[in-house]
């Protein structure tokens, strides 16, 4: 493991940490078996590692994730839609400019990538990253209101 090295432009994340996420990601990319927890392994890890909120690109980042996985869990899309939505709400917010700074939660109970990073059993990857993503949405609890109203105006410009 290199815990010095390379890390994301505007997560705050060590080396370490980055080079784990890589590695998932790495393995969700080549095994099939992996792949289809991909959504939640991204969504998860960026938003446990929100950049400055100084800057507009991690803002955006955060507020786009954020907005996926609570399609996922409070509006119970699948991953296939949410995952759609994700792209489309990200192109909404570069018009209209609605995801604007929240405040990091102070910390992260439950999962991050080393459970995942450490999981060899290819059966698990799903529902073990499904829970990490829960786990990493439920740390922004106390902003869930304002998530509701920017994926709200995203999907209601949708119904129009």
């Amino acid at each position: 493991m290199n815990f010095e090295g390379r890390c994301h432009k505007y997560m705050l994340a060590s080396a370490g940490c980055y080079d784990m996420f890589n590695e998932v990601l790495t393995r969700e990319y080549s095994d099939f078996r992996y792949a289809k927890a991909h959504h939640y392994t991204v969504d998860a890890y960026a938003i446990q590692h929100p950049g400055e909120t100084s800057n507009q690109q991690a803002v955006n980042s955060v507020g786009v994730h954020l907005v996926s996985l609570y399609c996922l869990f409070e509006k119970d899309y699948g991953l296939d839609r949410s995952a759609k939505i994700k792209t489309e709400f990200a192109q909404f917010n570069k018009a209209k400019k609605i995801i604007h700074p929240i405040q990091r939660p102070q910390e992260f109970k439950g999962f991050t990538v080393f459970d995942i990073w450490d999981n060899e059993d290819p059966g698990a990857h799903f529902d073990l990253c499904k829970r990490w993503a829960a786990d990493a949405w439920g740390s922004w609890r106390k902003h869930h209101e304002t998530v509701e109203k920017w994926a709200g105006a995203f999907l209601s410009k949708q119904r129009a």
